[in-house]
This record gives C-alpha cells, sequence and structure tokens, in this order.
C-alpha cells in the first residue's frame, strides 16, 4: 500500500508537471495568434492603403485621357480605356471584399435576438433598388434567431443578391425565402430558379475567388459565399447548397438554437 501510494504521488506531481507545461504551451500559442492577428490587421490596412492609391490613380488618368482624346480615338481606342477603367474598378472592388471578408473574421459576436423577417424584407429593398431586376420574391414564415444582427445581414444580403442575379435572365424569375426548425438548429433557405450549377463542383461553392460560371457571364467577386460560410461557422451554424443545372439553386445555412 506504502508503495501503491508513493506511486500515486510520482504520477500526481508528474500529472501537474504535463498541466504546468501545457498552459505555458497554449499562453505562448495564444500569443503568437494574437501577434500574427495585429500583424494580419496592420497589412490588411496597408493592403487597403497602398493598392487603392494605384487603382485610383490609373481609373483618374485613365479618365482624363479619355476626356482628352473625345473624338481622337477609334473604336478600338475607347474600348481599350473603358476596359482600363473597368480592371481597376473590378480590383478595387475585390480589395474590398477581401478586406471585409478579414474584418468579419476577427469581428467579435455581438448576439441579440433578431427578426429574420425584417432583416431580410430590408435587405430585399436594398437589393431590388441595386439590380433593378424584375424578379418575383416570396417571404415565407421566418424564425427569429439568436445572433449578430450585423453579420446575419451580410449572410442574407450575399444570398439574395446572388439569388437575383442568377436568375434574373429567366422569362419569370422567382425566388422563396423561407425556415424550419430541427432539433437543434433553425435552418433558413433561399431558393432561386436561375441557372443553378452541377453539384459535382459543389466542393467549391465557398472558397475564395471560387467560381461556377465566367466573369463574362455574370459579375462578381468570388468572396460572397465565402463571407457566408464564415459568419455562419462563426455562429456555430452550417452552410450548404443544392442545385441542378437549369433549373436553380437552393442556398442553405443553419443556426444553432
Amino acid at each position: 500500500l506504502g508503495q501503491l501510494a508513493e506511486a500515486f504521488n510520482v504520477m500526481a506531481i508528474q500529472i501537474r508537471n504535463a498541466q504546468k507545461d501545457l498552459e505555458k504551451k497554449v499562453h505562448d500559442r495564444t500569443v503568437e495568434l494574437e501577434n500574427s492577428n495585429k500583424e494580419l490587421e496592420a497589412f490588411s490596412y496597408s493592403v487597403s492603403h497602398d493598392l487603392h492609391a494605384p487603382l485610383r490613380i490609373i481609373d483618374g488618368y485613365a479618365a482624363i485621357l479619355s476626356e482628352k482624346t473625345a473624338g481622337k480615338l477609334d473604336e478600338e481606342g475607347n474600348k481599350i480605356l473603358n476596359h482600363i477603367r473597368h480592371k481597376a474598378k473590378r480590383m478595387g472592388t475585390l480589395i474590398d471584399e477581401l478586406l471585409k471578408l478579414s474584418y468579419l473574421g476577427r469581428k467579435e459576436l455581438t448576439a441579440e435576438m433578431v427578426d429574420m423577417d425584417t432583416v431580410v424584407r430590408s435587405v430585399i429593398k436594398e437589393q431590388r433598388l441595386l439590380s433593378q431586376a424584375p424578379v418575383n420574391i416570396t417571404i415565407n414564415n421566418l424564425v427569429p434567431a439568436m445572433c449578430d444582427s450585423t453579420l446575419i445581414r451580410q449572410v442574407w444580403s450575399n444570398l439574395i443578391s446572388n439569388a437575383i442575379k442568377y436568375s434574373a435572365r429567366k422569362p419569370v424569375a422567382h425566388i422563396e425565402i423561407g425556415s424550419l426548425v430541427n432539433d437543434d438548429a433553425t435552418v433558413y433557405s433561399v431558393k432561386d430558379n436561375g441557372v443553378g450549377f452541377d453539384m459535382k463542383y459543389a466542393d467549391k461553392l465557398f472558397g475564395v475567388f471560387q467560381r461556377l460560371h465566367g466573369l463574362k457571364e455574370f459579375e462578381g467577386s468570388g468572396v460572397g459565399l465565402a463571407l457566408v460560410q464564415r459568419v455562419v461557422l462563426k455562429h456555430g451554424g452550417k452552410v450548404w447548397a443544392e442545385a441542378e443545372e437549369g433549373k436553380g439553386a437552393t442556398f442553405y445555412f443553419s443556426l444553432p438554437l
């Protein structure tokens, strides 16, 4: 019994030492991650300033050149100038989207009970003004949820704008928005009757700059769905999609009860 007690004492000391060593490693790793996040934030601001400035200059010079050569350039010359301006603006949009993705990844959640119906109707009103596309939108019962209202509004904005964009070419574009409650989560959905996509490429949907349709077909940064996934995962939920080529797509996201 004495030997057993002594063995237990030795084991207890080893466990305490191992725990202290683990705590130190966790602390060191936390400090390292905090420093990395600070460096990333500083880099983001640097990118925002250092890349936006030359892009604005390129766009500005192209605009000046366009004015000074009005009526002097042939059709091809004007086309090239417009192409330069368009690409500069697109690059600026991509930088803004990446910065937004970085910001949302760092933002602390401020949870409150959010009236999803109010949020969705506000987003739809905003998107109708932006797109001017004739589309029928049906809003079914939307269950309130405990979440960050600012971040979840961004999720709805991206999903609804995508649904409008990819269904706008249909003779009768229709979007249906709804929700249901299962055992442990509320599932929200945005369904459209647009171009859809091949499900074998579904794993690429939520990656940064991953696109299933060409840029000439549909404008976009390729960051929106990555942002949606980041926000939903931050809430402890999931995001997925179902689709068929030419017959539309449905995007789902869940929030824990």
